[in-house]
């Protein structure tokens, strides 16, 4: 009988650092939005005020993301292109982009495609507007991210109660 009882809350403490693991999937998507925002206020003071050059403002951003691209950057080639080149590898699982979803991405390929290809007002408006759509994509992945914490949580709990009963 003390054995079964271990097991059973062995099972319930599992299914619920499962569903713990799940909501932290989620969070992170927020964290990565929040890392690219305050980079990006970082972009905006480094070339509109600085008047800096594209590549070495977006290393001054203090974002692997940005970082990544700085490096695609190197030949010459314009942000746009260097974002084409790296997009995928960023994405992809494992890379510093890999919680963004396809929404957060089409907001990057939009600052990219014009970043560094106008004067200082134009560029200012077009990490302007970048920064207010990545903020409203980051306040709502965090509000998604607290509904799936609760959520995945008391679903794991339960999952496991209901293991636990049938194991004891």
């Amino acid at each position: 009988m003390e054995t079964r009882l271990a097991l059973a809350a062995c099972v319930v403490l599992g299914c619920a650092l499962c569903g713990r693991a799940t909501a932290e999937a989620a969070r992170r998507r927020g964290c990565t939005l929040r890392a690219l925002t305050d980079g990006l206020k970082v972009l905006r003071i480094h070339m509109t005020g600085m008047l800096e050059p594209v590549q070495s403002a977006l290393v001054a951003a203090n974002c692997p993301l940005y970082s990544m691209v700085a490096e695609g950057m190197a030949g010459g080639r314009s942000a746009g292109e260097a974002w084409r080149s790296v997009r995928a590898a960023a994405l992809r699982r494992g890379g510093p982009g890999d919680a963004l979803s396809e929404a957060d991405a089409r907001v990057l390929d939009g600052l990219f495609d014009r970043l560094g290809e106008s004067g200082r007002a134009e560029q200012g408006t077009l990490i302007g507007a970048t920064l207010e759509s990545m903020e409203a994509l980051r306040d709502q992945a965090e509000k998604k991210a607290a509904e799936a914490g609760r959520l995945h949580m008391s679903l794991g709990l339960l999952v496991g109660l209901m293991l636990a009963l049938i194991f004891v």
